[in-house]
Formats: C-alpha cells, sequence, structure tokens
C-alpha cells in the first residue's frame, strides 16, 4: 500500500458526525483552504459491503482494503462515535496544498494490528506517538486524537527523484506535527460560522471552501492588493452530498461578507429565467443545456474593483469597442444546449453540436450588429432575433429559430424563482463499458437567496433496488 494517509482518503466513508466542530476548529487557521467531513452514521448502513466484494470481479487490492475497513470500522482502533476531518492547508506552492486527515484512536493496540493487516505494511506507534508506516513518519497522535499525512496527499510523484526512486519527504518530520499540534484555531467567528453551517451531522458528506484562503493561495497573495478582495474576504462555500435508492443529491451555498451579500442583492436583483430564449430550439433532440441569467452589470463592477478595467478596454480597442459597450448591449440571459450526436452514417456526425443563445438589448442592435463583425462573430453562424441572436453551425437550428418553429421541449421544467436550470440525461457517463446503471437526468437549480448564491443538484439512477452509492460504487 502506498502509505496510511491513503487509507484515510478514501476512509472519508467511515467517519461520524455531530453538528459540533470545536476539536477540528481549534487547528483551523484562517489560512486553511477547506475541510471535509462524512457521517458514518447514515452512509455505512447504505453500501452492502459484502455484495459488493462478491459481485464486483475487477475490484483492486486498496479498493478492497477500504470496503473491508469499512465492514469492520471498530475493530480498526478508529473512534468511531468521532468525527475524520480532511484539514486541506497551504502548502510551499498552489501546485502541492498539504492535506491531511484528523480523526481518533480509541485503541493503539487494535489500531496497529488492524491498519498493519488491512494495508500489508507495519504500522507502529512509537513512545512519542508518532505514527510509522514500513518505518517511515507519516502521523502523531495527542492525547486520543491523531493526523496522518504523506506528499502522496496531494502530489502522486512527490518524493520521488529523477531515477523514479524514493526520496525521503523534507515535509514529513517531527517539527511538521509539533508545529500542527502546537498552532493556535481562528478566531474569527464568520470562519467558525460557516464551518457549522457546512459540516453537518444530517448529510452523507460535507464540507467547506475558505474563498478568501482560496483566491490568495492561488494569486500568491495578489488578490490581497485589489480592491476586490474586500469583497471576498470572510467569504466561504458549503457543500453537502446525501445519497438514497435511485437518487444522489448535491447542495452548495456560498458563504459571503455583508458587502458582498449587498452587491450580489444589487446586482441579481431576480430569481428569473427567460426561458423565451429556447422556444425555438428543440431542447428534446438535446443531450444537455443550460439557461440562466448572470449579471453583466455585477461582472463589470468586479472588472472594475479588481482594477482591470483599463486593461479590458485596451484589449477591446481594435474593435471600438468598450467593456461598457458589451454590457449594456447583453442583457446577460444566456442559453446553452449540447444537441444529441447525429447518426453514424452522417457526414457531420463527429463535428460539435451545440447552440448557444444570448438576450440583448434591441436598442443596441446596431451595437450587437458591430460587435458580430469582429471576433465575437468570426468564422461562426449566427441569427439574430427581435431580443436574442443564436449561435451554431447547425443549419437547422439556424433555421427553426430563424422562421419562429416552436420547439419540442418536454424536458424543459419552466421553474420559477431561480436565476439558472440545468439538465442532462447522464449520456457522457453512461457511456461506461458494463455499467451497472444509468443515470436517467441531472438536474440543477440556482438561485440568490439573502445576497448568497445557493444551488441544489440531483442525480436520478435507473434503478432503485440498492442504495445509489451501491451503484456508483460497481460503475467505478
Amino acid at each position: 500500500m502506498r502509505s496510511l494517509f491513503y487509507v484515510f482518503t478514501l476512509a472519508i466513508l467511515f467517519s461520524c458526525n455531530s453538528n459540533r466542530n470545536n476539536e477540528v476548529l481549534a487547528y483551523t487557521t484562517d489560512a486553511t483552504l477547506g475541510l471535509s467531513r462524512v457521517n458514518l452514521k447514515t452512509i455505512s448502513n447504505k453500501i452492502p459491503v459484502d455484495k459488493i466484494l462478491k459481485e464486483k470481479k475487477d475490484l483492486k487490492e486498496d479498493e478492497k482494503f477500504f470496503l473491508q475497513l469499512l465492514n469492520k470500522p471498530k475493530e480498526s482502533g478508529i473512534d468511531t462515535d468521532k468525527p475524520l476531518y480532511f484539514i486541506i492547508d497551504q502548502g510551499k506552492s498552489t501546485s502541492d496544498p498539504d492535506a491531511k486527515a484528523f480523526f481518533w484512536i480509541s485503541d493503539k493496540a487494535k489500531f496497529q494490528k488492524s491498519m498493519s493487516d488491512l494495508t500489508k505494511s507495519k504500522i507502529t506507534v512509537d513512545k512519542k506517538d508518532y505514527i510509522y508506516s514500513d518505518g517511515k513518519l507519516t502521523g502523531s497522535i495527542k492525547g486520543d486524537m491523531a493526523i496522518v499525512s504523506s506528499e502522496k496527499s496531494y502530489n502522486p510523484y512527490a518524493g520521488y527523484n529523477s531515477y523514479n526512486t524514493p526520496e525521503p519527504s523534507a515535509k514529513l518530520n517531527e517539527k511538521y506535527f509539533t508545529d500542527f499540534w502546537g498552532r493556535k484555531g481562528t478566531a474569527n467567528d464568520a470562519i467558525k460560522d460557516q464551518v457549522n453551517q457546512s459540516l453537518v451531522d444530517h448529510k452523507d458528506i460535507s464540507g467547506w471552501v475558505n474563498l478568501a484562503a482560496v483566491a490568495s493561495y492561488a494569486s500568491k497573495g495578489y488578490i490581497e492588493t485589489l480592491a476586490v478582495n474586500k469583497l471576498i474576504k470572510d467569504s466561504g462555500i458549503g457543500f453537502d452530498f446525501n445519497f438514497d435508492k435511485g437518487k444522489a443529491e448535491m447542495d452548495t451555498k456560498t458563504f459571503f461578507n455583508a458587502e458582498m451579500k449587498k452587491v450580489v442583492e444589487k446586482y441579481f436583483d431576480k430569481n428569473k429565467v427567460d426561458y423565451d430564449l429556447v422556444k425555438n430550439v428543440e431542447l428534446d433532440n438535446a443531450k444537455s443545456f443550460t439557461i440562466g441569467f448572470f449579471s453583466l452589470d455585477f461582472m463589470k463592477y468586479l472588472v472594475k474593483e479588481a482594477g482591470f478595467e483599463a486593461t479590458v478596454n485596451h484589449y477591446l480597442a481594435s474593435t471600438n469597442k468598450t467593456l461598457e459597450d458589451i454590457t449594456s448591449t447583453f442583457t446577460g440571459d444566456y442559453a446553452f444546449i449540447y444537441f444529441k450526436a447525429k447518426p453514424a452514417d452522417s457526414l457531420d456526425y463527429y463535428r460539435t453540436n451545440n447552440a448557444v443563445v444570448l438576450g440583448f438589448n434591441p436598442k443596441k442592435k446596431d451595437n450587437l450588429t458591430s460587435l458580430l463583425q469582429g471576433p465575437l462573430g468570426a468564422s461562426k453562424k449566427y441569427m439574430i432575433a427581435d431580443h436574442q441572436v443564436i449561435f451554431s453551425d447547425d443549419n437547422n437550428v439556424i433555421y427553426q429559430f430563424q422562421n419562429k418553429k416552436a420547439g419540442k421541449n418536454a424536458k424543459l421544467d419552466k421553474k420559477s424563482g431561480i436565476t439558472a436550470y440545468s439538465w442532462s440525461d447522464g449520456s457522457d457517463y453512461n457511456q461506461r463499458e458494463k455499467a451497472s446503471v444509468k443515470v436517467v437526468d441531472m438536474v440543477n437549480e440556482s438561485k440568490e437567496e439573502g445576497g448568497n448564491l445557493v444551488s441544489k443538484t440531483v442525480f436520478t439512477l435507473d434503478k432503485k433496488d440498492e442504495n445509489a452509492l451501491y451503484y456508483l460504487i460497481m460503475n467505478g
């Protein structure tokens, strides 16, 4: 087995929750990129391990290991009455974030024996409570709390030189672990509140992303020199997954600061989708489509706050247009449609078959025409209607739109009170060979809510005898 940390990477399935996250928050800093957590009390009963081990003949050794561990979690010496977390901290560069597992050990002797048996390696805990895997330092225990880390957690090639032979990890040493146990948790109430709202016990899997820290890390601190940073400060994203028989659900929610919420509420003042965009498009012939609204005034505001307006206008100078010309021409209403593949005997079988519809301000039609004569319309087929313009390489799509022929849109559920609606038939996923289950559809709804952006995605399967997790594992 590659490392003990790999045990806990997939052992995300083996943790249980409460709504209190005080222990992990004691080691969560303002620079922490994110946390994740899974509820064993619900998820362990959703996976028929024995059935999978019997039926799935192509399981890899490490996959069998994790399923067997799930089958006997209490024998592992891990306290299953406590959560298992994953903490993602900033690493030395944006390509190597520092990931670690955080959990509780109830019995060190059981832990060493069971982990050695399951990993096919020698797991030991020394007198100073450091954890070793085949003599290599990989974790540390403080009281009954433990953390495990590995260079493999963030880079599968780390720890190897140009001759592809292992080298000692510079990251994992005793100081690495003592520094972790000695660090102070965040005093930021916004972060604490976001974590406790995101990591909950009524969902199978949940997580939290520190948006401000991620932006700073990804930009190497540059974002903090821009005015737009004030809108990102104390912001985060929460997400969770729930698995049931025949379906799976995913929810996401932003946690913006008070100033950013005011901006979002100002520019996303309508939870409304313009379904007229696709009334002359054949959605029943689509394998996926998205219809929604994005505020171009919001985009313009962010560009200005980031100090990029002059740069954008300089780039547009060759077209004699400005950012204001573009944002005032289009309404922000959009639709993206990806059609099913044509019959195999068609000459166009391998050509991308899609369409894009954009809403525009009819008073700015001359502006639109001018934009289409530039890069926006270069080498593209398009058709301008009263309030919309469509782009597509499919002449039939263009003609139907031009002639205002009503499309067959039985698959379109015209939901109200949302900013975007997406549907997919799951065909890309269903192309897997010997799939034990197929996705019937995937539906997403997004909206603005109190200055935050929230969304829900539901995946529906064609079988309901077992939990969706069983089929997803069997398809893996």
